[in-house]
């Protein structure tokens, strides 16, 4: 089985995807299609003896998109739609200006922007009507064509009425130009994705003995070197050998605050040099990088659609079938009631023009699309976008204590000795663990410059301490100090403390503001979280729990009826995580393969209130979008058909279609609003 990423221009909305995803879903060897309009990019899972790479890119580039190779091609849209709208204008003065030539050259200007302006649209229709999917274009490239034609036939007197070349012109540069601006300002917002996704084909400075080279990202070996420079986007996780960097590490930490770089520093995959030059040498090849783990997390949580995604979705596909034979029977109506062909064509083609489908196809992906940017930045990784839709049920959110609302670095406040010597006893057991107890052990002994006692043969039970031997260091049966006894002797004690992270209260409170309980539980003693739980306004505290005991709370929480968020770790927290309805894990360092979760707080605790935050804003602005695609549609379908022609009230085609265009820029507009 092969997979592939392959980066394709010219989709515009979900209906576009979708009909690349049909068409190749009909190919034989094919397993899997997923598409992200929002990135330009196509998944596809196949099996190679039956089908084959180029293959694939064939059946796209059929329906009229191109599958973008390395080389950037130039772009001539702008070009396109500078010449669509001067031809228009002088069609438009060539109608004031009466000359025996003025007709037929309003034709010629009028048939060059349809077979030039219009072609996009025709390719988009003609890829619809092969996966049998209708789309924006098909409405475009319908209205336009039965404009030209009818003013064709009216110039040579076959159809009663006077030609107007203008529409369709007009129709199409309105359409190009809400197009245009759509997709810059999409760009605008989604460029962060889209750099992460451009540095699968990135190409980098390697130097070598010849001086430096530019070579494809995927040919650097690790031990290599590589130049970086300001702007550069850090392609592969690195080692400053020379030089010095500042480099925005928002990706990593969700601070864009940049930070200093030196020799021997690590740089991460995905960072952005703000300014400096430096030399540095490669620690892992791409497929490895903290980067290319993310374009993986990102890519997943694209393919994901929420509920009212995939409802959106059906309402767009077939929205466009309803439109045409809504447009015919507007025709046929006013045709019966006034017996007029030009009024009946008119309102018939504003009926056409003005639907916009894509302002449903664009209302919640590119919403969503916008709220994992923002949430990247602020340090929250999304791994599945459906999390957005469950935060406003969250009733209880279960935190731990060490790591999550403390510090995670605890340190020793007091220390007692009942036999000489037991301070290296100590430092020598506590080297042989990780915990955060033990470590600070380690930090309270070196203070003294001691030697610590060498022990072999360790072993450490979760929840209890280490044993080596006769000796054993770990909590008091109470609970309250760290003990080091020899049998059932106690030889030293030490009171521990870890301090409260500074924004831990601010944040609580915030969470409580919106109607979530908070609950403590951690394998702390019942004092311990109770001071912690105290300072913090928490009053349901579970203590002395270990990880397999969270998933009996998350479970006794929902058979109560609440919905239920978690923060573990995202290892020991499994079971109790999955269990959970939404769930958070704690980053530690950039190791995301081994991170579980629908959500990774990149910025520590921090990220739990920004997500919400986020989650809201997006509910906001998805409700928003499709409120805006519903009204417009509702209200200018019935008044393009003539719903006000008894009061004087008619939309010209080229109008309705102007409105069609910034429909569609209106829910980008709203979408990327702050």
């Amino acid at each position: 089985m092969e997979k592939i990423a392959l980066k394709v221009e010219g989709m515009t909305c979900v209906n576009c995807a979708k009909a690349i995803e049909v068409s190749l879903q009909r190919l034989k060897g094919v397993k899997k299609v997923e598409v992200s309009f929002e990135l330009g990019r196509v998944w596809v899972e196949f099996e190679g003896e039956f089908l084959s790479l180029e293959e694939i890119k064939k059946v796209i580039e059929s329906l009229g998109y191109k599958v973008a190779s390395h080389k950037k091609k130039r772009d001539y849209q702008r070009e396109i739609l500078i010449f669509s709208f001067v031809s228009s204008f002088i069609i438009m003065g060539l109608m004031f200006y009466h000359h025996p030539y003025s007709l037929w050259i309003q034709a010629l200007l009028s048939l060059s922007v349809q077979i030039i302006g219009g072609s996009k649209f025709y390719k988009g229709a003609i890829s619809g009507i092969k996966a049998r999917i209708g789309n924006m274009d098909l409405l475009v490239a319908l209205g336009t064509t039965a404009a030209l034609i009818y003013s064709i036939l009216s110039a040579l007197k076959l159809l009663p009425g006077e030609p107007f070349f203008e529409t369709n012109a007009f129709l199409i540069s309105f359409v190009r130009l809400g197009k245009y601006i759509e997709e810059r300002t999409k760009n605008r917002a989604l460029n962060l994705l889209k750099e992460l996704f451009a540095l699968q084909t990135a190409k980098v400075r390697l130097l070598t003995p010849q001086g430096e080279k530019e070579v494809s990202i995927n040919d650097v070996l690790p031990g290599d070197i590589i130049i970086l420079k300001t702007g550069d986007l850090v392609p592969l996780d690195c080692e400053v050998l020379e030089g010095t960097l500042e480099v925005d590490e928002s990706l990593v930490t969700g601070e864009s605050i940049p930070v200093v770089k030196k020799p021997s520093d690590s740089l991460i995959s995905g960072s952005l040099v703000v300014n400096g030059y430096c030399k540095a040498k490669i620690k892992a090849l791409f497929e490895k990088s903290y980067v290319s783990m993310l374009i993986d997390l990102v890519g997943e949580a694209l393919k994901q659609k929420p509920k009212i995604q995939r409802i959106a979705d059906i309402v767009s596909h077939y929205f466009v079938q309803v439109i045409i034979l809504l447009s015919v029977g507007v025709f046929f109506f006013w045709m019966y009631k006034t017996g007029d062909m030009a009024l009946s064509f008119n309102f018939s083609l504003a009926v056409l023009v003005i639907s916009c489908p894509c302002a449903f196809g664009l209302a919640v992906p590119l919403a969503i699309s916008v709220g994992l940017v923002r949430a990247y930045r602020r340090g929250l990784l999304v791994k599945d976008p459906t999390s957005f839709e469950k935060a406003h049920l969250i009733k209880a959110l279960i935190l731990d204590k060490t790591g999550t609302l403390t510090v995670g670095k605890p340190k020793i406040v007091s220390y007692k000795e009942y036999e000489k010597g037991t301070l290296a006893i100590a430092y020598g057991l506590a080297k042989t663990s990780r915990h955060p107890y033990s470590q600070a052990i380690v930090e309270y002994a070196e203070k003294f410059n001691i030697k610590p006692v060498e022990f072999k043969d360790c072993r450490e039970e979760p929840g209890k301490g280490v044993f080596c031997g006769e000796y054993f260091l770990g909590r008091s049966k109470e609970g309250e100090f760290i003990v080091l006894r020899r049998g059932e002797k106690i030889l030293a004690e030490f009171l521990a403390e870890d301090e409260i992270r500074p924004e831990a209260k601010e944040i609580i409170d915030s969470l409580k503001s919106i109607g979530i309980e908070i609950v403590l539980a951690t394998g702390d003693t019942y004092e311990r979280a109770k001071k912690v739980a105290d300072c913090l306004g928490i009053t349901k505290i579970y203590a002395g729990v270990k990880p397999e005991d969270k998933l009996k709370i998350v479970e006794d929480l929902q058979q109560k009826g609440l919905k239920v968020a978690m923060v573990g770790d995202g290892i020991n927290d499994a079971p109790a995580l999955a269990k959970a309805d939404l769930s958070f894990v704690m980053a530690e360092g950039v190791d995301l393969s081994k991170r579980v979760g629908e959500v990774v707080l990149l910025s520590g605790l921090k990220g739990i209130r920004v997500f919400f935050e986020i989650a809201q804003f997006l509910k906001k602005r998805i409700w928003q979008n499709l409120f805006w695609a519903f009204i417009y549609n509702l209200v200018g379908i019935p008044i393009a058909g003539g719903l006000l022609y008894s009061k004087g009230i008619v939309l010209k085609p080229e109008m309705a279609g102007l409105m069609m265009a910034f429909s569609s820029v209106s829910v980008v507009l709203n979408s990327i609003r702050k």
